[in-house]
C-alpha cells in the first residue's frame, strides 16, 4: 500500500528569477518587496501523495493554484526581520480558506526600483516554491506556513 510510505519532509526552494533577483539586488540593479502567498493541489504525487514531486524552479506559477484564485495573491499575517539577512512571511490561511488537499505554497515578490528599466518596476515573480505531502485542510483548521528567506 502505497499510504504507509514515510511521507517526504516539506522541501522548499527560491525559483530561478528568485535566484537572481536576490544576485541583481546585491548588484544594486533592482529593489523588491515580498507581495503575498497562494497554496495549490499540487506538489505531492498523486498515486502516493505522501510523496513530493520534484519542484520546477523555473516555473513562473503554482501546478494548481487553488487558493487565492489563480493570478491573485493573499497578504502575509506578518513579515517579520530576526537579523538583517532573514526574512520570515507568516503566510496564514484563516479556518473558512483553503479548504482543500493541499501541497504546495508560492510566496511572489514585486520589483520595486530598476537601474536597468523603468518597465521592470511592478514587475511580480514567484520568489519561492514549497512542496509538501498532501495536507488535507478543513473548516476547523487554521495554518500558518513560516517561509524563513536568508540571504
Amino acid at each position: 500500500m502505497p499510504f504507509t510510505s514515510t511521507p517526504d519532509p516539506i522541501f522548499c526552494t527560491l525559483s530561478d528569477v528568485g535566484r537572481t533577483s536576490f544576485a541583481r539586488v546585491i548588484l544594486g540593479e533592482i529593489s523588491f518587496k515580498l507581495k503575498g502567498f497562494a497554496v495549490g493541489r499540487g506538489g505531492y504525487q498523486m498515486a502516493n501523495p505522501v510523496l513530493i514531486d520534484p519542484i520546477n524552479a523555473a516555473s513562473p506559477t503554482l501546478i494548481d493554484q487553488f487558493f487565492p484564485t489563480v493570478g491573485t495573491r493573499k497578504a502575509f499575517e506578518l513579515l517579520e526581520f530576526p537579523t538583517p539577512k532573514t526574512i520570515v512571511a507568516n503566510c496564514r490561511l484563516a479556518s473558512t480558506e483553503a479548504i482543500a488537499g493541499l501541497g504546495e505554497l508560492g510566496v511572489w515578490a514585486e520589483i520595486v526600483h530598476s537601474a536597468v528599466s523603468p518597465l521592470e518596476i511592478g514587475t511580480e515573480f514567484l520568489m519561492a516554491i514549497a512542496h509538501m505531502p498532501i495536507m488535507t485542510k478543513t473548516t476547523r483548521q487554521a495554518i500558518v506556513y513560516r517561509v524563513i528567506i536568508q540571504f
